[in-house]
Order: structure tokens, then C-alpha cells, then sequence
């Protein structure tokens, strides 16, 4: 009898045992601050791109946000891993570059963009592998619209640092075609997400027709630079994505309780 008790005993903590790992607001609040600091990247470099002979103010004001909303994402889990040293090495670098006397902050300051984005890439890999630590016994819906979230992210990050000769790429391990490898899972992941929320088709179908649009640039990258045109509507597909992802977390979590 006791042996039996302790058979059931053990099936049920191996039972309980993925779905205890699972610490959803974690994941989710690990994913916003990954997708604000591929969005803060997108626009610092927007902001210093040699191509805009005029500098938009609402660039700065994004990419400024996002950084804030990277601060409060930081405290709301408790400054998990090596997270806050690394952010704050990201934003002390981007206080560097804004100190630049106006109008050399492009054209002087690219070894501190270059700089900037090497501490968004130590950051993001940071994040990632904290992310990763978190997924086990997670939703597949939850997982494919984070995915999707963060690829896009990458190609619109790429895409704006091809503008930059002299800036790496730290965000991401760069190949030949890296467009076309980023374009397929971007694809691919949209017709997983048609097939894992089905109920949410319209919205995914309007993501691609907005993905659709400017893809074109993106993969003839070196051809006619639409910077903000691209985010425009690359970040509107971001942000649809985090909010179906938030909603998605929030389901979960009341399910759970």
C-alpha cells in the first residue's frame, strides 16, 4: 500500500513538474524587454542614419521609451541574471552619443553606434538565454507569437544597420542570406500561428499583407533605404504580435489559477 502511494506520489510530481517550471508573466515580461531593446536599437539607428538629412525629435522619443520601458520591465522582475549591468552599459552609451555637439552625432559618432549596438547585442543574448531558461511547459501559441515577435524584430534590425558600413551586427549570427533565412521563418511562422489561433486569422492575414509590403526592400537591401517606412509598418506588426502574446499570457495565467 505505501509503495503504491508512493508510485502515485512520484507520477504526480512528474506530472506537475513541467507545469511548475512554467513562470508565465516571467517569460512574457523577458520577451517585452527583448522586443523594447531590438526597438530602441531600430530607432537610435534610424535617429543617426546618414541617409535623413533632418532629424525627426519623435525618433529619439521612441527609442527613449522603449529604454524606459526596459527599466521598469528590469525592476518588475527583480534585476534577474546580469541583466541591469548590461543595460546599463546600453544606456550610458546611448547618453554618450546624445552628448555629441548636434549635427556630428551622425557623422562623427559612428564608433559609438558601433559600440551602442555591440551592448544591445551582449544584452539581447543575455536576455535570450534567460528567455530559453523559461519555456518549458509553455503554451505553443505563447512560444510561436513571441518567435514571430523577435524574428521580425531581427530583419528590421538588420535591415538598419545594413545602412551603417562601419557598424557591426551583434544581435544576431550573420550568414550569407541572412535576409532570405530571416524572410522563410518569418513566413513559416505565420502559418503556424494561423494553424495554433485560428481564431485570430484576420489579424494574421493583415500582418502578413503589412509584412508583404515592404518585404521587397527588405530583401533588396542595398537598393532605394526606406528606414522609417520599413519601421513604420515592421513595428505595427511587432506590436500587434506582443499585445496577441500579452493576451495569450494573461489567458494562461488565469487558466492556471
Amino acid at each position: 500500500m505505501v509503495l503504491h502511494l508512493k508510485r502515485i506520489l512520484v507520477l504526480a510530481l512528474l506530472f506537475l513538474a513541467p507545469l511548475a517550471h512554467a513562470d508565465i508573466q516571467r517569460l512574457q515580461q523577458l520577451h517585452e524587454f527583448r522586443s523594447q531593446g531590438f526597438l530602441a536599437g531600430t530607432y537610435l539607428l534610424i535617429d543617426n542614419n546618414l541617409f535623413e538629412r533632418v532629424r525627426e525629435p519623435g525618433n529619439r522619443e521612441i527609442y527613449r521609451d522603449a529604454l524606459g520601458n526596459m527599466d521598469s520591465l528590469l525592476r518588475q522582475m527583480g534585476d534577474p541574471g546580469d541583466l541591469r549591468p548590461l543595460y546599463n552599459d546600453f544606456v550610458g552609451l546611448v547618453r554618450e552619443l546624445e552628448q555629441l555637439p548636434e549635427g556630428e552625432q551622425a557623422y562623427y559618432g559612428l564608433a559609438t553606434v558601433n559600440r551602442i549596438m555591440m551592448a544591445h547585442g551582449k544584452l539581447e543574448n543575455a536576455a535570450a538565454e534567460l528567455y530559453n531558461a523559461e519555456t518549458e511547459g509553455s503554451a505553443a501559441p505563447l512560444l510561436a507569437l513571441h518567435n514571430q515577435s523577435i524574428e521580425t524584430s531581427r530583419i528590421l534590425l538588420l535591415y538598419e544597420n545594413n545602412m551603417f558600413s562601419s557598424v557591426g551586427v551583434y544581435f544576431i549570427q550573420t550568414q550569407e542570406g541572412i535576409f532570405n533565412t530571416l524572410d522563410a521563418r518569418i513566413k513559416e511562422g505565420s502559418a503556424e500561428l494561423k494553424t495554433l489561433l485560428p481564431d485570430h486569422q484576420d489579424t494574421f492575414n493583415q500582418l502578413d499583407k503589412q509584412y508583404g509590403f515592404i518585404e521587397p526592400r527588405l530583401i533588396n537591401h542595398h537598393t532605394d533605404w526606406v528606414p522609417t517606412i520599413a519601421a513604420f509598418y515592421l513595428r505595427k506588426n511587432i506590436e500587434t504580435l506582443d499585445t496577441l502574446s500579452s493576451e495569450q499570457a494573461n489567458l494562461a495565467q488565469n487558466n492556471a489559477g
